[in-house]
C-alpha cells in the first residue's frame, strides 16, 4: 500500500532531529581536538618558562637537592659491610638522602664533609626523629670513611692518549683517582659506574666514545 504525503512529513520531521545532532557533532569535533592541542601547546610553552614565583624555602629546598648521593647504592655494595662502620653510615648518613659511597672523597675531604653534615643533622627538628650520632659514633663512621676513600692520584698522571678526557671529565665530582687504584680490567665497570653518578647527580652522561676514550686510558696507565 502506498504511504500517503502526510506519512512521508511525518518520517522527515523524525530524521531531521537525528541529522541535525550528527551535523553538531561532527562540526564539533575538529573544534575539541583544536582546543586540546593549543592546551598542550600551552602547557608545555609554559613548563619551559622560569620560575619567577616561589619563597625563600622553595628555593632552599631545591639548592639542598643538588649533587645529592645517587640512590643506586645499596648496604650491601658498600665496603666491608658487616663493619660497624658501614652499619652505621647506613644508620646515619640515610635518612635525608643515598646511601654515600667512600669513594666519593678522598681522605683530607671527608673530615669537613662529614663535620658539615653532623652539624646540619644537629639542627633539624627533633620532630623527624633524625638519629644523630654521639661523638664515638662520629668517630668510628670517619675512621670507616677515610679508610675506603678514594685514593687520589700523586704522582705526575702518564701522558698518554685521553688524559685530558680523564683530567677535564672525573675532577667534576671528586679529586683525580689514582689510575693504579683499579687493575685494567676492572675500569671499564667503574667508569660506567661513574656515569651513572654523573647521571643521578649533575643531569649530564658521556657518550659512549668519551667513555671509551676515558677507559683505555686508564687501563694502560693503571699497568
Amino acid at each position: 500500500m502506498k504511504g500517503t504525503p502526510r506519512d512521508g512529513q511525518r518520517r522527515v520531521l523524525i530524521l531531521l532531529p537525528a541529522l541535525a545532532l550528527g551535523l553538531a557533532a561532527a562540526c564539533a569535533q575538529p573544534a575539541t581536538d583544536t582546543a586540546t592541542a593549543a592546551d598542550t601547546a600551552a602547557a608545555a610553552a609554559a613548563a619551559q618558562q622560569p620560575v619567577t614565583s616561589y619563597t625563600a624555602d622553595d628555593l632552599l629546598l631545591a639548592s639542598t637537592k643538588v649533587a645529592l648521593p645517587p640512590t643506586t647504592i645499596t648496604p650491601a655494595d658498600l665496603p666491608d659491610p658487616q663493619s660497624q662502620g658501614a652499619q652505621y653510615v647506613v644508620r646515619f648518613c640515610s635518612r635525608c638522602h643515598g646511601i654515600p659511597s667512600p669513594a666519593m672523597h678522598s681522605a683530607t675531604d671527608w673530615p669537613g664533609v662529614t663535620r658539615r653534615m653532623w652539624l646540619r643533622m644537629a639542627r633539624i627538628d627533633p620532630v623527624y626523629a633524625i638519629p644523630v650520632p654521639e661523638v664515638g659514633d662520629e668517630l668510628v663512621i670517619l675512621q670507616y670513611l677515610t679508610d675506603h676513600a678514594l685514593k687520589v692520584s700523586t704522582a705526575n698522571l702518564p701522558d698518554f692518549p685521553g688524559r685530558q678526557a680523564f683530567e677535564t671529565t672525573c675532577a667534576e665530582c671528586h679529586e683525580l683517582a689514582d689510575p693504579r687504584q683499579h687493575s685494567p680490567g676492572d675500569w671499564f665497570v667503574v667508569v660506567r659506574r661513574m656515569n651513572e653518578h654523573m647521571r643521578a647527580i649533575l643531569g649530564q652522561e658521556l657518550s659512549a666514545a668519551e667513555i671509551q676514550e676515558i677507559v683505555l686510558y686508564l687501563e694502560r696507565a693503571s699497568t
